[in-house]
């Protein structure tokens, strides 16, 4: 675009000299600088700071599924809203208030999980300063084949200071449920997170999450996130092969090749 705007002001310039005009020509107008490098990231950038804060974020449940007692339910609803806060805003106490199969069940969940802690619950970095944390949760309850399934995706965005001084935000979707099955006392789990805006070699090297590098690529990927915790459905983006953090990407962060 600067080409045609540059060979405007030249033309220009030449036909003033050839009318002998008295006064100095204009000197040619300068051009606009090259964007500057993204470097800090705010809940405000990205359109979200009005999210409610954690404790207004989950909304009433969807009404009970035939599949289930009322109670059972209720227990099912109230056990699903605290593991998910839990694990999204106070790692040190997932499980408390849980029932102890339920509380095992995630033990064991995460355990199978390549960097289990954050498998567990969202850690952040401890060398940031946690500045804010907002969120939105979504419900999803379904009654199929004789097992009822209640769950609860939350969108977390937590805005930080880095070490730097830079303010940056780190986007985590969870997803938490508990499955009732027919002709048994105990329930299944579900569980699965996905990180936006992070360090990925830091989820394996260092078990916490840290901004990404370059802010102007996070940018793009913390679109996405505030795009899905804007909406009322539950979607967790398909990740390729490649970019899934697996045992190989952690031996290639461990071998400096990322």
């Amino acid at each position: 675009m600067r080409r045609p705007v540059l060979l405007l002001v030249l033309v220009t310039f030449m036909l003033a000299g050839c009318t002998g005009g008295s006064g100095d020509p204009e000197p040619p107008a300068t051009p606009d600088p090259q964007p500057a490098p993204t470097q800090q990231i705010s809940l405000d950038d990205l359109g979200i700071a009005g999210w409610p804060t954690p404790a207004g974020a989950v909304p009433a449940p969807p009404r009970r599924p035939g599949g289930v007692s009322a109670s059972e339910y209720d227990e099912m609803v109230t056990a699903v809203r605290t593991w998910a806060l839990q694990a999204a805003t106070d790692p040190g106490a997932v499980g408390n208030g849980l029932p102890t199969s339920l509380a095992s069940a995630i033990e064991d969940a995460a355990d199978a999980q390549t960097e289990p802690g954050l498998a567990r619950a969202t850690a952040l970095d401890p060398a940031l300063a946690p500045r804010d944390t907002r969120m939105t949760a979504v419900w999803q309850v379904s009654d199929a084949d004789g097992a009822v399934n209640v769950s609860l995706q939350t969108r977390t965005a937590h805005e930080v200071t880095t070490e730097d001084g830079l303010v940056r935000v780190i986007g985590v979707l969870r997803t938490q449920g508990v499955v009732a099955g027919e002709g048994t006392d105990e329930w299944g789990t579900v569980t699965g997170w996905q990180e936006f805006g992070a360090a990925d070699c830091a989820i394996v090297l260092d078990g916490f999450l840290t901004p990404g590098g370059d802010a102007d690529d996070q940018v793009t990927d913390l679109t996405r996130f505030a795009e899905i915790g804007n909406g009322d459905e539950a979607i967790t983006p398909a990740l390729p092969e490649e970019e899934q953090v697996d045992e190989d990407f952690a031996e290639a962060c461990e071998a400096g090749r990322v």
